[in-house]
């Protein structure tokens, strides 16, 4: 009877020894599938994003252009739909409001192509701004704390063979 006992002591401690490994396993797989999807989420956010900055550079010269149109408002749309993918996903307010004002900023330097309101550097300055806070908030959330993030100098890069001269700003991105 003892030894039954014993056995069937052992089994359930067995037992809940799978489920709870099954368990820790299950959360960690869940977890690192949410940082997969996160991570994802934010790239596609901010190569949205910042297709419609280069397309709003060439909307400047070419206002009236119906390609350019309709690709900025394609990136616009897909800009906003991750944006909201991330206010589902997200865990962050700060990097669901720095996602929200990278749509502000680049939807009004967009508008200003087209006879928007908004100041067209104004707007590009802020988007600058927030692409950065929003690179800083998506990686505090991935668990990348006290890791810098890279920024451009005020001064721009210099250009590669022209010695002495530094890059002007005339609106084409640094490639």
């Amino acid at each position: 009877m003892m030894a039954a006992l014993f056995t069937l002591a052992g089994t359930l401690v067995g037992i809940l020894g799978t489920l709870a490994t099954e368990l820790v396993r299950g959360r960690r797989d869940d977890r690192r599938l949410w940082r997969e999807e996160f991570r994802s989420t934010c790239a596609n956010l901010t190569s949205e994003v910042s297709r419609l900055r280069d397309i709003s550079h060439e909307l400047r010269k070419t206002p009236d252009d119906p390609q350019l149109q309709r690709d900025a408002q394609e990136a616009h749309s897909q800009a906003r739909a991750l944006q909201e993918k991330l206010r589902l996903t997200s865990e962050s307010v700060q990097t669901q409001e720095a996602a929200r004002q990278l749509i502000h900023h680049v939807y009004h330097q967009w508008r200003a192509t087209q006879g928007g309101k908004a100041d067209f550097w104004q707007a590009r300055r802020g988007l600058d701004e927030w692409l950065t806070t929003f690179y800083v908030a998506a990686r505090t959330e991935l668990g990348l704390d006290g890791s810098k993030v890279y920024e451009d100098p005020s001064e721009r890069l210099p250009v590669p063979g022209a010695a002495g001269q530094k890059a002007q700003n005339d609106g084409r991105v640094d490639r």
